[in-house]
């Protein structure tokens, strides 16, 4: 329209919105960059852990964009596909660690986590059972939650069950949650809603699923895990999960991804698959999994892959003092 920029608005999890000023020349980088400058985030290692998503297709589609792509391009063919289009800010790679003092980007976190947590994919219960402890913490997480919506009145039963986990929620007595969170809400009240946030956060990083990308596999090709499963990825690797219980069957460390790719649909099929090449340099094998964000997937493992990569340059670099000396 004869102009050289744009406000483009940029999604945060939980419906927070932020438009940022796009000129044709602008990246997908240096969008990340100002958006995790609002958060109060300067480092690189930090704002290489955030990625920039493109939405179509009413959330069917999720492509990540490169960090050198230009925004107005993406934007402008999105457009012409879908003018219902958006685009997603959100962090995959988780790790840093957390930090409480930016409210935006505490809030930015929270509502990220929040749906797993939901889902009970961040926590696994080993045989299916919950401990005393478990069910106190699950509690006081409950509470936090509720606060966070800054209320100060106990929730009610149908509250708790939104809360709460649903495969945890059924291992006890509806009323027995209503006892346990009301004694957890004497002790939050006293809590701001970011302070809400933040000690949610600060519990659940915790839980060894954090910080994980989860993907539904609807096959594979493996033998020694079997699908419908659920995928989360990690630092520490690609752990394939129970599709109900969540309890872990089978791991592949990080450093054993060798490569991945998209396959197109065969015919008669709906998903595409991803061929996951793993194994060391002696012995590989390829498996093949199909699921309906085989990009998001190859991206997200590319950016584990890529942290790895320069947290271990760092343990092999030495600092400029000690160069010197030598």
């Amino acid at each position: 329209a004869g102009r050289s920029s744009k406000r483009q608005l940029f999604l945060f999890p939980g419906g927070i919105e932020r438009h940022v000023k796009i000129k044709t020349c602008t990246v997908a980088l240096e969008v990340i960059e100002e958006l995790c400058y609002e958060m109060g985030l300067h480092t690189l290692e930090a704002i290489e852990e955030y990625a920039i998503f493109l939405v179509t297709n009413r959330g069917q589609n999720v492509r990540p964009l490169n960090k050198n792509e230009y925004i107005l391009d993406v934007a402008t063919e999105a457009e012409s596909v879908d003018s219902g289009y958006s685009v997603w800010f959100r962090r995959v790679v988780w790790t840093q660690p957390l930090r409480f003092e930016n409210e935006l980007c505490i809030a930015m976190q929270y509502n990220q986590i929040l749906p797993d947590y939901r889902k009970g994919l961040l926590n696994v219960l080993s045989h299916g059972k919950v401990s005393n402890q478990q069910f106190h913490q699950i509690s006081k997480l409950a509470a936090l939650q509720h606060r966070a919506k800054d209320i100060i009145y106990t929730p009610s039963i149908h509250e708790l069950s939104e809360y709460i986990p649903a495969p945890l929620f059924k291992k006890q007595p509806p009323q027995q949650w209503v006892t346990m969170a009301t004694q957890h809400m004497q002790q939050v009240q006293p809590l701001s809603p970011h302070q809400a946030r933040a000690q949610f956060l600060g519990l659940v990083s915790a839980f060894p699923m954090f910080g994980s990308s989860f993907f539904y596999i609807h096959s594979s090709s493996s033998t020694t895990f079997y699908a419908p499963c659920i995928l989360a990825v990690n630092p520490r690797g690609l752990h394939f999960l129970h599709k109900t219980t969540h309890e872990l069957m089978a791991a592949v460390p990080i450093v054993e991804v060798q490569s991945s790719r998209t396959q197109r649909p065969s015919t008669g099929t709906s998903y595409p698959y991803v061929d996951l090449t793993v194994g060391d340099m002696n012995t590989q094998r390829v498996i093949q999994l199909q699921l309906e964000q085989g990009l998001e997937l190859c991206r997200v493992i590319a950016m584990q892959v890529e942290n790895m990569m320069s947290v271990r340059e760092k343990r092999h670099t030495l600092p400029p003092s000690e160069i010197t000396m030598l």
